[in-house]
This record gives C-alpha cells, structure tokens and sequence, in this order.
C-alpha cells in the first residue's frame, strides 16, 4: 500500500493528486484534502483522524507527502524514506516556498527524497529504497536537528550526543 497526505492546508494539491493517475489506484490511500477526490483509489478521504493517519504511516510500503514537516516526521519516525512533492507558490499551492526549501535541505541529508516532476512520480516511487526499521524517539535527534537547522538556517547549532540522551 502507498499512503499518499497533501496535509490539511487550505489551498488544493491538484497537481499531486492529478499525479496519482499514473499510478495503480488499488494500490493506494489517499488523504485529499480541500482538492478532487482522485478517481481509481483504493481509499480516499479529505481529512482523517491523526490516529488513522498514524495507522496508514505504519502499514504503507511507501510514502507520498507534500512538504509538511509533521507529515515528513510521521514517514521517517515509521522507517520510510518519503516521496516529498513540495507546494509552490508560483503555482498557487501555498503562501511562499517555504516547502520547496525545506525538502531540498532534507534531500541533501538523505531524509527524503524530493519530487520535482510530477510526470516522474511511478519512476521515482519505483527507485526509492525499501522502507527501514522503525525510527525509536531516541534516534530521531538527527532528524530534528536536520529539521532545526533547514528552518532556522546556520543559526541553529547542532547538539551533542550526550545533549540528545539527557534530552537537552
């Protein structure tokens, strides 16, 4: 199963959701939002309770998100590496490129990958790796460092390992 969120943002993610044509829709589980629901999906919902979203996270074999950092929390804490298609501005997906910025600096630490073209979605779900083992809280650290420093730019300095066992 791929579970596929837009996340809750008022503004639709038509040019996501148009992507998943392209894709075995009896294979999938989406979360729409405020867009059309797509056509051929297994499931599809406009919003789904935080626990249920957290039960597809689990179950999925990949994961489709746009570049909202508590979706891309979720994927990575249950071992995936997530397919990211960030919102655009210049497209009227969302307020600035906050999104594109943030997925590109987790790109550069192998957090996620990022897709740019929509056109090449099968392609990429089809080269992502195999989802890992399930991230415990204790080794999230690098994660919400990487997450840290990409919103707050350099200015955020990394902690230690001992800083992240005592939960500093």
């Amino acid at each position: 199963m791929i579970f596929v969120t837009v996340g809750t943002h008022q503004q639709p993610f038509e040019r996501l959701l148009s992507a998943l044509a392209a894709l075995d829709g009896t294979d999938l589980v989406v979360q729409y939002g405020t867009g059309r629901r797509p056509s051929g999906v297994a499931v599809a919902e406009p919003y789904m309770p935080f626990d249920r979203m957290l039960a597809h996270f689990r179950a999925a074999e990949k994961v489709i998100t746009h570049a909202g950092v508590g979706s891309i929390l979720c994927a990575t804490r249950e071992g995936h590496t997530p397919l990211v298609v960030p919102r655009r501005h210049d497209l009227g997906e969302h307020v600035d490129e906050h999104q594109a910025e943030l997925a590109q600096a987790l790109a550069g630490r192998g957090s996620v990958i990022v897709v740019r073209d929509t056109d090449r979605l099968a392609e990429q779900i089809a080269q992502a790796p195999p989802r890992g083992e399930t991230a415990a809280a204790s080794t999230q650290g690098g994660l919400r460092d990487s997450l840290r420093r990409a919103l707050l730019g350099a200015r955020a300095p990394a902690r230690s390992a001992q800083a992240r066992v005592d939960g500093g």
